[in-house]
């Protein structure tokens, strides 16, 4: 439980210095982007082990859905102005689906063989 708590901490000491990085230098990158971005850089070349975050994230992925629920309502509130552009939106949905499928599947073959080596 302490060792989550940590991870925890240090996951999000990492988002808190991207977002300093970001307001300070004005990088054109959402400071959750580019802590994802340093996180997996540090993760695949081994600077930072998998087990000094992994039970952290995994909590975080178990609370996940909740995160989504302040967006999802806001949508909800205002699908008044959804409706005109519902096309738009569908297919923006559907794009960033497939491309984020295909990056996930790029990702996990690259991994899968990698650790096959």
């Amino acid at each position: 439980m302490i060792r989550t708590g940590l991870q925890l901490v240090l996951l999000g000491a990492l988002f808190a210095v991207c977002r300093w990085a970001v307001a300070r230098t004005g990088f054109p990158l959402p400071a959750g982007l580019l802590a994802l971005l340093i996180l997996m850089a540090l993760l695949l070349t081994r600077a930072l082990p998998e087990r000094a975050v992994g039970n952290g994230a995994d909590a975080l992925l178990r609370i996940l859905p909740v995160l989504f629920l302040p967006p999802g309502i806001g949508i909800i509130r205002e699908l008044h102005l959804l409706r005109g552009h519902a096309l738009a939106f569908a297919a923006v949905l559907v794009g960033s689906l497939v491309v984020g499928q295909v990056v996930a599947g790029v990702v996990a073959e690259a991994a899968v063989r990698r650790e096959g080596r």
